[in-house]
């Protein structure tokens, strides 16, 4: 096969050019030749019995471009007081606040997937780090408009929840969106976006019963659900801009599912709006979320609801640089109590040597927390990589 494409080459070549066709012609024509040689080719190894072991072999190569290795560590450190109820205790310390390792890759079926570990991943004092799943699923994308996953993953509920943990602006999430929103659940979920991707939602059902948490604590499933429009996406003051609304909402029945405030047994509900606006270096967020409980034991009454809200700020001095950030929040635990409120404000300073793959965080939180006269002062460093 070579000694002839050579020899067409050598043919070519030794026409003179002005007996030639244009260079287009030419090309068709040798194309036509290569692709003759290739089903030759082809009969040939069929003929020889070689044809499933080559089909094999490309499945194999296929397979491996395909999958994809990664990872996150972010070593953090903290001193100062106590800070809100999600912190242990004032002591200073140095510790490993995620190191993960993933796995993701895709199929030409239009399927795809990712498994990830997490071998530390603990804000509150812990020991015997242990490998723990958050990530894995599998996803079907024949439709951009309608993809379905099962297994193991973040629920749509919460946009700060859902935002990725290496590409937050803060060490640390709002107060309400960790303990109103319902993090890794096993289910499955529907999910696309439209209209040049300005509309986006999902909708899933899950256990209820908790992150790798391999059943289900009653014969009902929690159901969630999010939609999000982008209503406006062009140029602002001359740079860049996008705004965007969301709002989200679920439903659960539970039976005795570990909560931050304990086990609770009855039925629960949520909802929440959010809203993002983005021009040029600036960035602002704002969300509102509110869980109403309905104890099966009408204790500490027949209902009650906690609610709680942030608004935050971010601002690149350097673009793609140097960013700071500010964001002021409030979570109320109940509102059957008064002056219970946890209100706190964050302001923090990001260095991004190369974007969010490796950046360094500096944190300042001041926190008001019921039962504590003094002002909780805190100081968060962080040091991520992320590959």
């Amino acid at each position: 096969m070579r000694s002839l494409l050579c020899f067409l080459l050598a043919a070519l070549a030794a026409v003179p050019i002005c007996a030639q066709d244009d260079v287009e012609t030419r090309l068709r024509k040798l194309e036509a030749e290569v692709e003759e040689l290739k089903q030759e080719n082809a009969q040939l190894r069929k003929d020889l019995g070689t044809e499933v072991v080559t089909r094999q072999a490309d499945v194999k190569e296929a397979g491996h471009a395909s999958l994809q290795v990664g990872g996150l560590i972010q070593a953090q450190s903290e001193a100062g007081d106590k800070g809100d109820s999600r912190f242990s205790d004032a002591n200073t310390r140095v510790f490993l606040r995620r190191a993960r390792v993933n796995v993701s890759g895709k199929f030409v079926e239009d399927f795809n997937f990712r498994l990830e570990m997490d071998l530390a991943g603990s804000l509150s004092n812990s020991s015997a780090f242990r490998a723990q799943m958050t990530d894995g699923y599998i996803n079907w994308s024949r439709f951009g408009a309608a993809n379905i996953r099962v297994g193991q993953f973040k629920t749509p509920f919460g946009f700060e929840q859902l935002y990725a943990d290496p590409r937050l602006y803060t060490a640390e999430r709002s107060l309400v969106s960790d303990r109103l929103t319902l993090s890794r659940q096993i289910g499955v979920q529907l999910a696309g976006a439209g209209l040049d991707d300005r509309v986006n939602y999902a909708a899933g059902l899950f256990n209820g019963s908790g992150i790798n948490q391999n059943f289900n604590d009653n014969d009902k499933l929690m159901a969630v659900g999010r939609v999000g429009f982008v209503p406006f996406d062009g140029r602002m003051f001359g740079k860049a801009a996008k705004v965007s609304v969301g709002a989200n909402g679920f439903r659960t029945t539970d039976t005795n599912v570990p909560l931050a405030s304990g086990a609770f047994t009855g039925r629960r509900r949520g909802v929440g709006l959010d809203a993002q606006a983005e021009v040029g270096p600036a960035e602002v967020w704002g969300e509102y979320l509110r869980d109403t409980f309905e104890p099966s034991s009408r204790v500490p009454a027949e209902s009650f609801s906690s609610d709680g809200w942030y608004a935050q700020a971010t601002y690149y001095l350097i673009a793609n640089k140097l960013q700071l950030a500010e964001r002021l929040e409030t979570f109320d635990p109940s509102d059957l109590t008064v002056h219970d409120a946890t209100r706190s404000l964050v302001s923090g300073v990001n260095w991004y040597f190369k974007g969010h793959d490796l950046k360094l965080q500096l944190d300042w939180m001041r926190s008001n927390v019921p039962g504590i006269s003094k002002t909780q002062q805190k100081v968060i460093a962080r040091l991520q990589t992320a590959f």
